[in-house]
């Protein structure tokens, strides 16, 4: 499946999830704006595969409807400045790819995030839409919302993937290293019964 492909996906998808958030015509230089894409940026960077924002996709009752952009909001929206911005708030960085696609005539806005890489984002400064300095954002699985951690479910879930993540770098680096890791007793005894099955 294409990249392209993907994205159009996105924006046909018609209702939100845990990773993925529409958001109606807006533009990046709204203040607002710019918190709230920064807050749900560092939630979705801290579950399981990131997620997705939508930019064009407007919210009728329960339902969504791809509307599409206006070319000026639509070139409001910068990879660089856009970043930047975000990462004033992000510790560590948070990694986003902003892509404008045409889907049907219509333009739109799909901001990829990428889950965290080594360690939690945690909310470095305060502003606007109750971002808090010291703060851990996520997306809970009960409700498509971004907010602080709201329970033990959470917070080990993230904890859960920063040790895995974790202990996978340390065994490339003892890899690299030409270090060997011992295995299990039950997995050496298993190599050593196939080893001798030709004897």
């Amino acid at each position: 499946m294409d990249g392209n492909h993907e994205l159009f996906e996105l924006i046909i998808h018609g209702r939100e999830e845990r990773n993925l958030e529409y958001k109606g015509c807006i533009k990046w230089n709204d203040p607002n704006i710019k918190a709230k894409i920064t807050k749900t940026v560092l939630g979705m960077s801290n579950i399981p595969d990131g997620g997705a924002i939508v930019i064009g996709v407007e919210q009728n009752g329960e339902s969504f409807h791809p509307t599409g952009l206006q070319p000026a909001d639509l070139d409001s929206f910068k990879q660089d400045e856009v970043s930047s911005f975000i990462n004033e708030y992000a510790d560590p960085f948070a990694e986003i790819t902003i892509s404008r696609v045409t889907h049907q005539g219509s333009h739109f806005v799909v901001i990829q995030v990428k889950e965290f890489t080594e360690i939690p984002i945690i909310c470095k400064k305060d502003g606007l839409n109750g971002l808090r300095r010291g703060a851990i954002y996520t997306r809970p699985r009960r409700k498509n919302e971004t907010t602080e951690v709201p329970s033990q479910v959470e917070m080990r879930e993230i904890i859960e993937k920063a040790t895995e993540k974790g202990i996978r770098s340390l065994l490339a680096s003892v890899g690299r290293s030409g270090l060997k890791v011992i295995e299990p007793e039950a997995e050496s005894y298993k190599r050593f019964e196939e080893q001798i099955k030709g004897l």
